[in-house]
């Protein structure tokens, strides 16, 4: 009886062992799996939390800047800035600037990220695009213009006012250059407004001097081109200080040419006359060596 006692007694250790083990190991495995299935699904929560919306063929600008704010508010100032890198239009400029101006309660929070985005532009590479083609906005719709100035006063940036100055610098003298001065005037008038940045007016002037020195060189070079001692292809012409004059019409005009040298000159002056219906006049030249005086040839 003990040794089938001690028997069984061995035996129901042995399987109490066995199913320990079978259940330690069940453990293990499904402790090993649980770890797998987690990693599996981080990868596409990581995917979409980075990804930036893309900006389809047919959206407008405003449709996808809002859309922008929708997935992440704080994304929208460089958006904006690399929406306006992408497509360096007048229109593009128009569109960014009527969402930052834009006074609805709705789109206040998008209006105040791109307007954010203004400064990112005036210290990137697109800045003199931007002035360029700021220009070319106001040029063809000029009631932009005050919003243009508004504009800088609401970003109030020293880049972006420096880059909106050129760029009315620039509509400012195509305009003198296309003959209309009354937008050249309702430029020059906006820029010397109640709040405009001082950096913008700064701009502005050393941009239309700079670009009115232009124009200014060859007509100075012009003016001093004018003979001093040259010689005159008419006889009103001919009167130039030292110059040669032609001879007058016939029919007794008497005509002098280049009589006159300065005071201490060396040069000789001569008087021409010709035959009339009076009769013919000497013709006598005078010389006094370091002067030379011109002598009356009316008759005694």
């Amino acid at each position: 009886m003990s040794r089938l006692r001690n028997g069984s007694t061995l035996a129901g250790a042995i399987l109490v062992t066995s199913i320990g083990l079978f259940s330690a190991a069940a453990n293990a495995q499904t402790v090993e799996n649980a770890p797998a299935a987690v990693q599996e699904q981080t990868p596409p929560v990581e995917s979409a939390a980075t990804s930036a919306p893309v900006k389809a063929a047919d959206e407008t600008n405003a449709a996808f800047l809002a859309r922008v704010h929708s997935a992440n508010p704080g994304t929208v100032a460089l958006s904006a800035a690399e929406l306006f890198k992408q497509s360096p239009a007048p229109g593009t400029v128009k569109d960014l600037i009527t969402i930052a101006s834009s006074t609805d309660a709705a789109t206040a929070d998008i209006a105040g990220e791109v307007t954010n985005g203004f400064p990112i532009i005036a210290v990137s590479t697109s800045a003199a695009q931007f002035s360029e083609q700021l220009s070319a906005m106001v040029l063809n719709d000029s009631s932009q213009l005050p919003v243009v100035v508004a504009l800088a006063q609401k970003v109030a940036n020293k880049d972006f006012s420096e880059v909106v100055g050129e760029g009315l610098a620039l509509a400012y003298s195509t305009a003198m250059q296309r003959g209309n001065t009354i937008l050249a005037a309702a430029i020059q008038l906006q820029t010397k407004g109640t709040g405009v940045p001082s950096d913008l007016l700064i701009a502005f002037s050393e941009n239309v001097q700079g670009t009115a020195a232009g124009p200014a060189a060859p007509a100075a070079a012009a003016a001093a081109a004018s003979p001093i001692g040259g010689a005159g292809s008419t006889p009103a012409s001919g009167n130039s200080i030292g110059g040669s004059g032609a001879a007058g019409d016939t029919g007794g005009t008497v005509q002098a040419g280049g009589g006159a040298a300065p005071v201490g000159g060396g040069g000789s002056g001569t008087t021409t006359t010709t035959t009339g219906a009076t009769g013919a006049l000497p013709s006598i030249t005078v010389s006094t060596g370091s002067t030379s005086t011109p002598t009356s040839t009316s008759p005694v």
